[in-house]
């Protein structure tokens, strides 16, 4: 479970729960491929990374 940074402010920057979900989801799969390449490493869980990467701006939901 995230609890940092939280699900409610995340979700207010994503529009609703379910896209912060599938976003964040989706960017976890992409860095565990990168993990698994040894393209990447962290003592993180990649969905508690990616989320942290989502509160600070790195990355961005587009929506298309």
């Amino acid at each position: 479970m995230i609890t940092k940074p939280p699900i409610d402010t995340l979700a207010k920057r994503a529009g609703n729960k379910y896209i912060l979900c599938c976003a964040i989801s989706k960017r976890a799969k992409e860095l565990n491929i990168r993990q698994e390449k040894d393209e990447f490493k962290s003592d993180i869980k990649t969905i508690s990374y990616a989320a942290n990467e989502l509160m600070e701006d790195k990355i961005k939901i587009t929506k298309e």
